[in-house]
């Protein structure tokens, strides 16, 4: 029998738990936990052999996410959904459409690789979603990664600065799998992930993979990273030189190109918002002076440039442009995809049409994109992460199960709603002052 003082002192332990669940450091986890996420979900590092271990840790944020709210001031306010509600919904409809076509060519699978790929993605972006509906929460886990690049990065420069002193490939702190290489791979001191090797004038260097599963996503991750740090408070050169250093590490032919074009659209074309003007039509006219040389840098730049791939990585680039090429015949014979012909088939979303279909490429495309759409002008530096996302994915990452890289552009869609609501916020103060 309970006697009354024990269940006395065992009553408050619900109200403790609630009071805990609500203080600021506990709306913390959330983020930290989606921190923890990042390299087991696809495309990052260990994303192919442990997914479901990152898709664990986001499904466990966002439910501390819906339970907790942080006594911070302004962590209450959230922005309306509809720039984050089209990345889930697209991607949700674009994996059922792979349900439908596996259950149609290949019956005795199922479809059970598209569920997975529904759970693991869509399900993975829409636990980002939740999360970033807690206007504290979405821009701290924008500064965290963006932390997170620059560390990468850091121990990249670090390493560049082993291997003068005494020798390449010197420094080796463990060997681990990354991604889908059949063989370890080395992690050099203090830790910087690599994925195979290019030979550059002569040398040979580790290519750096940082968060990503192969240099390719680590170039878009720092070329992201280099635009938010402006957007949440880090406006420090140094950090965008080191993140660009780490960018250079990657050797990735696209990812230098990507970031080059975004570069030259964010400074010269982006529409500021600002209506018709001379000096904003001079600038956008030299934009395109700007966007033709960066053109001309992502082909002729020496060792990342396109032209040096052809003499550097002869072999990728012919199976890239394969893929790319099957994918624009399948536009007019299959369009609704099926069984990759190439080696990298559905390696870009060009490719991707003859494997996974034109239905599945357009909405991809509209879960990338459409965040884009509204206010004229608004979103600034959140507009250009979800060009990079979408630019990499056209032109030499697949899109398929790559959840971390949507999770990225709903991070972005999401500072762009705060930005849309305070702009609209300031818009209706001006006007109720001057009425």
């Amino acid at each position: 029998m309970i006697s009354p003082a024990t269940t006395t002192q065992q009553l408050p332990i619900v109200p403790r738990l609630r009071a805990l669940l609500r203080t600021p450091a506990a709306s913390r986890l959330p983020v930290f936990l989606v921190v923890l996420a990042m390299p087991f979900v696809r495309p990052n590092l260990f994303g192919e052999q442990l997914s479901v271990v990152g898709f664990g840790l986001l499904a466990l944020a966002a439910l501390l996410a819906v339970v907790t709210r942080s006594a911070e001031p302004g962590t209450e306010r959230a922005p309306a959904p509809t720039l984050m509600t089209p990345i889930v919904a697209c991607l949700g409809l674009a994996y059922l459409w792979l349900m439908i076509q596996a259950a149609a060519t290949d019956p005795s699978v199922l479809g059970l690789p598209a569920v997975q790929g529904l759970v693991l993605t869509a399900g993975g972006v829409g636990a980002v979603a939740v999360i970033c509906r807690q206007e504290a929460s979405r821009r701290r886990l924008a500064q965290a990664f963006v932390v997170v690049i620059a560390v990468l990065c850091a121990s990249y420069v670090v390493t560049a600065l082993i291997w003068a002193v005494t020798g390449v490939g010197d420094g080796v702190l463990v060997w681990l799998h990354i991604g889908t290489a059949p063989e370890l791979q080395p992690i050099y001191l203090p830790f910087t992930p690599t994925l195979g090797t290019q030979s550059v004038s002569g040398t040979v260097f580790p290519r750096f993979t940082g968060l990503g599963r192969e240099p390719g996503w680590m170039a878009m991750y720092c070329a992201a990273a280099y635009f938010m740090t402006d957007m949440v408070g880090y406006r420090s050169r140094w950090l965008k030189l080191l993140i660009v250093a780490g960018l250079i590490g990657c050797i990735s032919t696209a990812g230098f190109g990507v970031f080059v074009v975004a570069w030259a659209y964010h400074h010269f074309l982006r529409d500021r918002g600002t209506g018709i003007s001379v000096a904003n039509f001079a600038r956008q006219v030299s934009g395109i002076a700007a966007v033709a040389l960066a053109a001309w840098l992502a082909v002729a730049a020496p060792v990342l440039g396109l032209a040096a791939k052809t003499t550097q990585n002869v072999t990728s680039l012919d199976e890239r442009q394969l893929a790319t090429e099957a994918g624009l015949r399948a536009l007019f014979t299959s369009p609704l995809g099926g069984t990759a012909t190439e080696v990298q088939g559905g390696i870009n979303l060009v490719a991707d049409i003859a494997v996974s279909g034109l239905p599945f490429v357009l909405l991809v495309c509209a879960a990338l994109l459409l965040p884009l759409v509204g206010r004229r002008g608004a979103g600034g530096l959140t507009n250009v992460v979800m060009v990079i996302v979408f630019l990499t994915m056209l032109t030499s990452q697949p899109a398929k199960d790559s959840t971390w890289a949507f999770a990225l552009v709903a991070i972005a869609a999401s500072l762009r709603a705060a930005a849309v609501a305070t702009e609209s916020d300031t818009t209706r103060e001006v006007a109720r002052e001057r009425s």
